[in-house]
């Protein structure tokens, strides 16, 4: 009879458990890198607290809002001022949230739960997986001896480290806690990086290249480390770029660029030998 008991209870949690995480709706989204993206949730009414959460970020959460007004407390410094509800008024439940132009760093689970007053416990409504495709290469072309302006842009500037780096070099630039940090970067570097803006008002990451050479040929990537993610060198090392350029350096002696309008009859392609190269020429145009 006991054992009959305790199978007939350990049925009844289960079926109560397995209810409660299929209630949860559980979708995929996937966006572009600087798009604004929406993350569904409906509750079952408008008289209600409800929280964003995402599993990895621990007891911060995305986004909470408690009587008619968004807490900033405890929420993530990467989400400040980028994320609201699509309808404050909630009307006919509708707690979805609007997550403003995102990054490959905004990967991941997210989580929307509703506090039932009842019980007061909260109850998971939606689970999204959100994937951020990373951003599309630039390519820029420099003629070697120019300055260039390699453009990057984080979601906000609550930033702790902005590392630029080449895949075949290693470290170009790394500013941490608002100091410039040279211990690994790359020789032919030295004193010709610097921040565009160094306050990285709106957070500007573009850096500064001065004296480009025909070697800073190459792949540059960019990637902002927040306040309140993991700041080691293997994390480094794992995070996704939010900006790529590919830079090309040419000679001004030897490439020219020439733009003419769709139509016109002729364009001059100008080429200059030099004089002693020419009389070569009239000698054996005379001689033969």
């Amino acid at each position: 009879m006991f054992a009959v008991t305790s199978l007939w209870l350990c049925w009844t949690l289960l079926s109560v458990s397995l209810v409660g995480f299929t209630c949860a709706d559980h979708k995929n989204v996937t966006a572009e890198s600087g798009h604004n993206v929406i993350l569904t949730c409906r509750a079952p009414n408008n008289n209600i607290v409800v929280k964003w959460s995402r599993a990895d970020l621990e007891s911060e959460y995305v986004l909470l809002y408690r009587d008619d007004l968004s807490v900033p407390d405890d929420q993530h410094p990467s989400f400040k001022n980028r994320v609201d509800l699509q309808d404050r008024q909630m009307k006919d439940g509708d707690v979805s949230l609007i997550l403003n132009n995102v990054t490959v760093n905004d990967t991941g689970t997210y989580v929307c739960r509703v506090f039932v007053r009842k019980t007061r416990s909260w109850k998971s409504i939606s689970s999204i997986n959100l994937h951020v495709d990373p951003p599309d290469q630039e390519t820029i072309t420099a003629q070697s001896g120019q300055d260039v302006t390699l453009t990057c842009r984080a979601p906000n500037n609550n930033l702790i480290v902005v590392e630029w780096s080449r895949p075949d070099l290693g470290e170009v630039f790394v500013y941490r806690n608002n100091h410039f940090d040279s211990d690994d970067q790359h020789p032919s570097f030295k004193n010709r990086v610097d921040l565009q803006d160094r306050q990285m008002k709106d957070g500007d990451v573009s850096v500064i290249l001065k004296d480009a050479m025909i070697n800073d040929t190459g792949t540059y990537e960019c990637r902002v480390f927040m306040e309140g993610t993991n700041r080691g060198k293997r994390a480094h090392q794992t995070i996704d770029p939010i900006s790529i350029i590919y830079l090309r350096v040419v000679d001004p002696s030897v490439q020219k660029n020439i733009t003419a309008e769709s139509g016109q009859k002729n364009a001059t392609l100008t080429c200059r030998a030099p004089n002693n190269l020419l009389l070569l020429l009239l000698l054996c145009l005379f001689v033969f």
